[in-house]
């Protein structure tokens, strides 16, 4: 044989030894590069795992504590508001100056004692219906008001004010 084809062997050996060199390091650093890649999403899968974890528990506490909270505003305003319901249920509501204001009732044209637009007595109830709705407006303010009263003392006592 030849120098020139012995030469040509010897190169064709060389790049065929390099290209499967070549090959092994890409598969060795492939592979590496894999095995790194799927311990870093394991790692993040378990500190993902260990968030979500805390604040579910971090989030059942401070739920334990708004239901807390808001049964003791509860139970202030239900306190406050049971002798107001008691005063405005059992008191009745009469015609006059306190159910229209401090003016006088308007005056009526002289006619026979049957008319029903006749001036109210201040001693005059007024009908069943009206008085249900007033009472039940009533009571609709005064829990509003106590509301917000037992919510403002609540804000208050737990520094929340600035």
């Amino acid at each position: 044989m030849s120098r020139l084809k012995q030469f040509l062997i010897a190169t064709l050996a060389a790049l065929a030894l390099a290209a499967g060199a070549r090959l092994a390091v890409e598969h060795y650093g492939a592979a590496r590069f894999e095995a790194g890649r799927a311990d870093a999403i394991a790692e993040r899968a378990a500190a993902d795992a260990l968030a979500v974890l805390t604040r579910t528990q971090e989030n059942g506490v401070k739920a334990a504590q708004q239901a807390l909270d808001n049964l003791t505003i509860t139970e202030k305003k239900h306190e406050e508001l049971q002798p107001v319901r008691e005063r405005i249920v059992t008191q009745r509501v009469y015609v006059g100056a306190a159910l229209c204001g401090d003016r006088p009732a308007a005056a009526t044209e002289a006619e026979g004692a049957g008319r029903g637009d006749d001036a109210d007595s201040p001693g005059r109830l007024v009908r069943q219906d009206a008085e249900r709705d007033i009472v039940a407006l009533k009571l609709a303010v005064e829990e509003d008001l106590a509301t917000g009263r037992a919510c403002q003392a609540f804000v208050r006592d737990n520094g929340l004010t600035p």
